[in-house]
């Protein structure tokens, strides 16, 4: 195993599956040894996902390492990695474009597919059909792999998902704020959450219950 691997990419405890909203975590586990790319808006999901997917692999006592990937780093950390139970590289859309980075991916595919028994998962935030890679040769592995997208709830998943942002956030959500936002606002998760987020963040800062008409106030609606 190389000296990069000692490096330590830290994971949040509390993204396990069990936790994960949807029947995405089940479809990605019956797809488990195929190389597969997830793709979703900021807070849709992804690092949650990838990082459950890591603690349920770890709980079987195989070996699972959950990277965040980022132009700053060294494109040899994936090197070798394919010793690994599962390789989880979260972000890569910020790293595509990169000629060194791409052919890193492209042989760390490579290696997995030579040596069998590692399960190879990428995120991004863009889909994977409008990345525009530079590398041909991997573009056309990417295109293969199995594809899905994070943050396509039920209105059902996504009163879950919003009634735990609050309550893990110590702030009361009423059931009117809620429907108001659902109905009036962008339906994507992630903008859900960042938009109840922000709400918190301005009813703590005004000193004011979160109700409709300060909802109305603060989106300017």
């Amino acid at each position: 195993m190389t000296a990069q691997l000692i490096f330590d990419f830290p994971r949040i405890g509390h993204y396990s599956l069990d936790r994960f909203v949807g029947g995405l975590a089940e479809k990605a586990l019956a797809l488990r040894g195929e190389s597969l790319w997830i793709s979703g808006a900021a807070e849709s999901g992804k690092s949650h996902l990838l990082q459950g997917l890591c603690q349920a692999v770890e709980s079987e006592q195989a070996r699972a390492v959950y990277i965040a990937l980022e132009p700053a780093l060294d494109p040899q950390i994936l090197k070798d990695l394919a010793v690994f139970d599962l390789i989880a590289l979260d972000g890569v859309d910020a790293v595509i474009g990169h000629p060194d980075w791409e052919l890193a991916l492209f042989d760390l595919n490579n290696s997995v597919c030579d040596l069998g028994g590692s399960w190879l998962v990428l995120a991004s935030r863009a889909p994977l059909p409008d990345i525009g890679f530079l590398l041909a040769d991997f573009a056309s592995r990417a295109r293969a792999m199995h594809w899905m997208q994070t943050g396509q709830l039920t209105d059902e998943e996504k009163v879950e998902v919003l009634k735990r942002v609050a309550q893990e956030s110590g702030f009361q959500l009423p059931d009117e704020v809620l429907g108001f936002l659902l109905g009036r606002a962008p339906r994507e998760i992630g903008t859900l959450i960042s938009l109840l987020n922000r709400l918190a963040e301005e009813s703590l800062r005004a000193q004011r219950r979160l109700t409709v008409p300060f909802l109305k106030q603060v989106l300017e609606l």
